[in-house]
């Protein structure tokens, strides 16, 4: 073997190796990502009673969160009602981002609504922060046990939210 040839297998070694290192010191995950909870966060009801998010651990929980100038959210708002009325294994909890119980009086008599099912005001926006909403409306999915499993920014469809509760079973 050659002088050349040896050297060239050597170097070609020694990145096999250096190579090696590197990749089991940086290229693999050394800890799973924390899971996303349901957060330990008390909001309002329509009455100003506090809640917890938390209370709702036990069945998944479908958590949107809306406001009532937002085109997209009153288009969407039927269909997650319908939903909310025919799902029994799933909670449906609708946040209102930084409004107050008249906007949403308002609201309701516009579109013909008598209630919203498990209606929580947010009049500071503190969900925002804490689950990273970018914008509105936002549909997050919890399983029973609290844990975020999906989370769908804009307007969802029917399509869309039947493969999330598909996820959710």
């Amino acid at each position: 073997m050659s002088l050349a040839r040896a050297n060239l297998l050597r170097w070609g070694l020694a990145v096999l190796v250096v190579g090696g290192v590197v990749y089991g010191l940086l290229g693999r995950p050394t800890s799973r990502p924390a899971a996303v909870p349901l957060p330990n966060l008390v909001l309002e009801t329509e009455q100003g009673q506090p809640q917890n998010l938390r209370a709702f651990v036990g069945k998944p929980v479908v958590l949107n969160t809306w406001a009532t100038w937002c085109g997209p959210c009153r288009r969407e708002m039927p269909l997650l009602l319908e939903e909310a009325a025919r799902q029994h294994n799933v909670q449906f909890v609708f946040v209102n981002m930084g409004e107050g119980p008249e906007a949403i009086r308002i609201f309701l008599d516009e579109v013909k609504l008598k209630k919203i099912p498990n209606l929580l005001l947010d009049k500071k926006t503190a969900l925002s922060e804490v689950l990273q909403i970018q914008g509105l409306p936002t549909t997050l999915f919890f399983d029973a046990k609290g844990n975020l499993l999906a989370r769908h920014l804009g307007e969802i469809n029917r399509e869309e939210l039947s493969g999330y509760l598909g996820r959710l079973e």
